[in-house]
């Protein structure tokens, strides 16, 4: 992978360090001229990542700057952002800044979301959902995430409770759907405009579901506060908000399981001060549900 780099940008190159190989390698490449991020897509992860794909469907004021892509798709050049992450910035650069972060998080959620497409949940390369229903998709999806949480009994048994009370309020609506939005994958940059740094992982199924994953992150905090002004949700809506978050953070965990985290109960989300055990707790006593 470095020498397909150095072919690419040949004699300009400086330095070239490894900075993360979870579900894709990601290189920061030192120029002449300049810092570059280069990511090599492996497709190690549950979801095919559409992160290319998106310069072709929204805005890319969104995005981070492209240097270069091959045709494959399986390599992509970055330009560097100059800026912070929102898990980076103080309480006062918070409370200056949520509206408009809040803002931009709303429009690119609905950018994409206008976005129709057949099918629910995990994408095939036709940006097509592979499972007939949503709950289908949901119960498959949970159902695997219990049985990996399934020495955590507490969190095991949540979602079929969350089921048994409230199946049929979901909806059965598709449209493309961001996933992975945390406080670490926005980032605003010194020139105040804000940028998705992470966003290739989407799925098929309705829009709560990406505002229920960023809650999953940011609840109890000024971003979360600052959205559900924004949105401004009816009872149901506001009960399947709750329901995403819960299922977001039971499949976090569920994945820092399978990477051999065994102290669950301690991980905090990104920028936040809950744990992800205590948000959960949260959201199941508003939606009364008994564990």
């Amino acid at each position: 992978m470095e020498e397909q780099l150095r072919e690419i940008l040949k004699e300009k190159i400086r330095n070239i360090e490894l900075i993360s190989e979870t579900s894709n390698k990601v290189y920061k490449v030192t120029t002449e001229d300049e810092t570059l991020y280069a990511k090599f897509y492996l497709g190690n992860s549950y979801h095919i990542d559409n992160e290319l794909r998106l310069y072709d469907l929204v805005n890319n004021k969104y995005l981070k700057e492209l240097y270069y892509k091959s045709n494959d798709n399986k390599l992509a050049i970055f330009k560097e952002l100059i800026g912070k992450t929102i898990d980076e910035l103080s309480k006062e650069e918070i409370e200056l800044n949520k509206e408009k972060i809040v803002n931009t998080i709303i429009s690119y959620f609905t950018e994409i979301s206008n976005i129709k497409v057949n099918g629910y949940g995990p994408l095939n390369e036709e940006l097509n959902g592979k499972y007939n229903s949503l709950i289908e998709f949901l119960k498959e999806r949970q159902n695997s995430t219990s049985i990996q949480l399934k020495d955590h009994e507490s969190l095991s048994k949540i979602a079929s409770l969350i089921f048994e009370k409230y199946e049929d309020i979901i909806n059965e609506d598709n449209s493309l759907v961001p996933i992975d939005t945390n406080m670490k994958n926005i980032m605003l940059l010194n020139n105040g405009e804000i940028k998705f740094i992470d966003p290739g992982e989407m799925i098929s199924g309705p829009i709560l579901m990406a505002y229920g994953d960023i809650t999953a992150h940011t609840y109890k905090t000024p971003i979360y506060y600052e959205l559900i002004n924004k949105l401004n949700l009816n009872e149901k809506d506001e009960k399947l908000l709750r329901i995403y978050a819960i299922f977001s953070s039971l499949n976090i965990l569920a994945f820092l399981s399978k990477l051999g985290v065994t102290n669950l109960e301690e991980v905090i989300p990104y920028g936040n001060t809950y744990t992800f055990n205590e948000l959960i707790n949260e959201h199941v006593k508003k939606l009364e549900i008994k564990l």
